[in-house]
């Protein structure tokens, strides 16, 4: 493993947060997974972004859906320290290409620490 993958979380410190469009929940009818384009203007590659608790500008991409390419809607969310969000497509219908962006889950970031909070 590169050296600089090891170091990686440490420039995070304790306390980071995380945002993925990877699909959260199977069981929602007419929900997709979304790509993380964008966050606060700065492009992202990763499915999993880190970045810095507090209020985010992000950009998602939808899924192609049967040959229909991907659209992109942009949401404001405020992230909470080690909290990881699942940020999925939701569309209206099985067929055509109206969705927006739905928070489907929120989860704590093992090995994450919240400032002040009991250990």
């Amino acid at each position: 493993m590169p050296l600089a993958a090891l170091a990686a979380p440490s420039r995070w410190g304790p306390t980071w947060s995380e945002v993925t469009g990877a699909l959260a929940a199977k069981a929602r009818m007419n929900l997709t997974l979304a790509v993380v384009k964008s966050v606060d203007g700065r492009s992202e590659s990763a499915r999993i972004v880190k970045l810095e608790p507090g209020r985010r500008t992000i950009v998602l991409q939808s899924a192609t859906r049967k040959g229909t390419p991907g659209t992109d809607r942009t949401v404001e969310l405020d992230v909470e320290p080690c909290r990881r969000y699942y940020v999925n497509a939701q569309f209206e219908a099985a067929m055509g290409d109206a969705w927006k962006p739905v928070v489907a889950r929120v989860e704590p970031i093992p090995g994450c620490k919240v400032p002040g909070a009991p250990k």
